[in-house]
């Protein structure tokens, strides 16, 4: 039997308002794009919340579930990263924000607007 390494429990609270606003900053308002960790942590995002969000996404080759590179334009059958539209919603769960939106580009906009309201 394989053993997965139990990950630390995360929680907002342990994060101060200028880290979630980092994070924010760079992946907020987009609903659509799974986002490099390394990238993430070299533009100055917190370790503590990247690795908490960061997965193995895979594509179900569908039009709207596939995963393509961004550097090679080529379907993927999975990609490590973080979703940035499963950080935003978990950001605004912690502060109460909602959305009626439905399409992901607009939830996510108009959930990071809510977040932001409560970072100011």
């Amino acid at each position: 039997m394989t053993k997965t390494a139990k990950r630390p429990t995360f929680s907002w609270a342990n994060t101060t308002a200028a880290d979630q606003a980092k994070v924010l900053d760079l992946i907020g308002g987009d609903g659509h794009t799974i986002w490099s960790p390394v990238a993430l942590k070299n533009d100055g995002c917190s370790a503590y919340i990247i690795d908490a969000f960061t997965t193995v996404e895979k594509s179900d080759n569908s039009y709207k579930g596939s995963i393509f590179s961004s550097e090679t334009g080529e379907r993927q059958e999975s990609m490590t990263g973080l979703y940035g539209l499963t950080l935003i919603r978990s950001l605004a769960r912690h502060y109460g924000v909602s959305s009626s939106k439905l399409g992901r580009g607009s939830e996510a906009r108009e959930l990071t607007a809510g977040i932001l309201q409560h970072l100011q």
